[in-house]
């Protein structure tokens, strides 16, 4: 009965792997990192994979070969396929719109040098303006994975602007509400000694 579910679910999977690639190649995926093709000739070797493990199980008992496993496998793609890239493309110069057209973004961008180096890094400043910067670049030289990641949700980038600025303008008060410091050597000349002493009379 084990047997029997195991090769059942070979060609189960086997038929949802056509499908995936099928997707991929009409409306591509959503991986962070890698291009449809990639993921592309990933599925299709899943699907060499069921074919040789049912080639183990039935050898010469063709009657047992399930109708999917002679279908043709999915030819393999160029690795840097990616689908609907038209649409990604305007999907990632629309986010950029919203991006350099954002109060927040516009507030980080302005106030950045407020911040030392170790403010900075605490709110993640740099990371954060790296968004819109990345996706430029992005546009410029025609990455169409990192275009993907901004055109599927610009909203959740819009959202890191507003939690960044808000974090900024804390630091900024803080800032001010400091007493300011002394400087030089901490004394008072007799001239300043003079007027402070006028200014109490």
């Amino acid at each position: 009965m084990g047997k029997k579910k195991e090769k059942e679910n070979l060609a189960e999977e086997m038929a949802k792997s056509f499908e995936r690639w099928e997707y991929l190649m009409e409306h591509g995926g959503s991986d962070p990192s890698y291009a449809d093709g990639t993921n592309m000739n990933l599925v299709r070797n899943h699907i060499m994979y069921y074919k040789n493990r049912m080639v183990e199980e039935y050898g010469r008992d063709y009657e047992k070969y399930p109708e999917i496993f002679y279908r043709e496998v999915p030819p393999e793609v160029n690795e840097n396929y990616m689908a609907r890239a038209g649409e990604i493309k305007d999907g990632a110069a629309q986010a950029l719109e919203y991006y350099i057209s954002d109060p927040n973004f516009f507030y980080l961008l302005a106030n950045k040098d407020m911040l030392t180096e170790k403010e900075a890094k605490q709110i993640c400043l740099h990371s954060v303006l790296g968004y819109a910067s990345g996706l430029a670049k992005a546009i410029k030289n025609g990455d169409l994975i990192t275009m993907r990641r901004h055109a599927g949700r610009p909203e959740s980038y819009l959202e890191s602007f507003a939690r960044c600025a808000t974090q900024m303008m804390k630091l900024i008060d803080e800032k001010k509400k400091e007493p300011e410091q002394v400087q030089g050597n901490g004394q008072l000349s007799l001239f300043q000694f003079g007027m402070e002493m006028g200014q109490c009379r």
